[in-house]
């Protein structure tokens, strides 16, 4: 069987102090997005590689992210509520006064300083085998 990738890149502009509420992104690459002091309410991205993005001071509340790449992106302020991240690859990201407080992270690809952050606050991390492999998103991600 063959597996079809269709590719869609989206260079979003800078953000500041919006609300993303109900947002859904699916099979997407994001690139160079900055969002400062940004609320992202209730949201879900699905296999969607973040790329080079800057997230500062921003506050994000009950996401879904599943099979999500997080590369070279810096995270700044940032907070992270009841979030659940499954089956996410975190590569070559910045962290700075960054809390997590009673978010999942299953089968996550962490660094060391997330995983140190989300030993505290209430989290809930496990190994479980990953469904899916992020190396294809790496790659689209690489290829831009």
């Amino acid at each position: 069987m063959i597996t079809q990738v269709t590719e869609i890149i989206k260079d979003l502009p800078s953000e500041r102090n919006q609300l993303i509420k109900d947002e859904h992104l699916e099979m997407v690459v994001v690139t160079s997005q900055v969002l400062t002091s940004c609320k992202i309410l209730l949201s879900s991205y699905n296999q969607v590689v973040f790329s080079d993005c800057n997230f500062y001071a921003c506050d994000f509340n009950g996401i879904e992210f599943n099979n999500c790449v997080f590369e070279n992106c810096t995270f700044e302020f940032t907070h992270f509520r009841k979030c659940n991240f499954k089956n996410c690859n975190f590569s070559n990201c910045i962290w700075k006064g960054v809390s997590s407080i009673s978010s999942v992270y299953e089968a996550c690809d962490m660094d060391y300083v997330m995983n140190e952050l989300c030993r505290n606050g209430r989290n809930t991390m496990s190994s479980g085998r990953k469904e899916h492999s992020t190396d294809i998103y790496i790659e689209l991600a690489l290829a831009c």
